[in-house]
């Protein structure tokens, strides 16, 4: 198994570390993207550790422990394909989309 980040999950890690380093610091900036990739990397040894999503076939949801952040992603043959980082204080999508 292998961890892929679509372009728009990858677009959102940009923006949450833009966000938090303007805000905050580099630093706390850098320990929430970190958190937000080592929940991701727990799917490597269970890739249906999130729940399924209730919109999206195929697609499952892990909640970033302690932050409000939401992966979406599928799994695809021998990979974990990472939707989004959704920042659940905003209105959800329909669908997730990459």
């Amino acid at each position: 198994m292998r961890i892929l980040w679509l372009p728009r999950s990858r677009r959102d890690l940009q923006s949450i570390r833009r966000y938090y380093t303007e805000v905050a610091s580099k630093a706390v900036a850098d320990r929430r993207v970190q958190k937000i990739v080592h929940a991701a990397e727990r799917l490597l040894d269970h890739p249906f550790l999130g729940h399924p999503s209730e919109g999206a076939q195929g697609v499952h949801e892990l909640q970033v422990a302690r932050l409000p952040y939401l992966l979406p992603y599928r799994v695809v043959g021998d990979r974990i394909e990472i939707l989004r980082v959704f920042d659940e204080s905003l209105p959800r999508p329909e669908e997730w989309t990459a």
